[in-house]
């Protein structure tokens, strides 16, 4: 029988699906200014602050993902503040997020000990990772923003239609067109 995973393991078992999203969430724009890895410790951070917060464990972990994708929203926005203040206040054009306590306290690492990967496990997943990331970014427009509420936010159709201004069928369609057209590129 399999042991529960404890709110480290958990939060960090979604760590390919978050990248993912903030890479979704963020656009071009910001991750330009902040660093996708940067916004997924910042997710990660907020998470463990907010660790009463976190719904149940659960065998696909919806609700987990859905509370991360609420953060990371959160978390996009506060970089596009940090921007946007940056550039009027006339400073640097490339924005780092300063650092949370995570990152000098190994608040993170100390969650998760005994659960990190071998190092060409770590290089193998960073490879794919960049090959998802790489892909994703030459879909069209629309087939990003599709994929992007429906697969990476978790959204029902009737969400992602009333957002995309669309019918549920066209929706529906575009989802399948985007999920083929992704799997193609991967697969070229």
């Amino acid at each position: 029988m399999d042991r529960p995973l404890d709110v480290g393991e958990r939060i960090v078992a979604q760590g390919r699906w978050l990248r993912l999203l903030l890479m979704h969430l963020a656009g071009r724009q910001v991750r330009a200014c902040v660093e996708l890895e940067d916004l997924v410790q910042e997710v990660y951070v907020r998470a463990i602050a907010h660790e009463s917060k976190l719904p149940p464990e659960e065998p696909k972990d919806l609700p987990l993902r859905r509370f991360l994708a609420r953060l990371a929203r959160s978390v996009v926005v506060d970089a596009v503040r940090a921007i946007r203040a940056r550039k009027r206040g006339g400073g640097v054009r490339a924005l780092r997020l300063s650092r949370s306590d995570w990152s000098s306290t190994g608040l993170l690492e100390s969650l998760v000990a005994g659960v990190q990967p071998g190092p060409s496990t770590e290089a193998e997943a960073w490879d794919e990772q960049r090959r998802l990331l790489a892909t994703f970014e030459k879909l069209s427009p629309e087939h990003r923003r599709v994929l992007g509420l429906r697969q990476f936010e978790g959204l029902p159709v009737a969400e992602t239609a009333r957002r995309m201004a669309r019918s549920e069928d066209a929706v529906n369609s575009l989802y399948r067109r985007a999920l083929d057209a992704w799997g193609a590129a991967l697969r070229g």
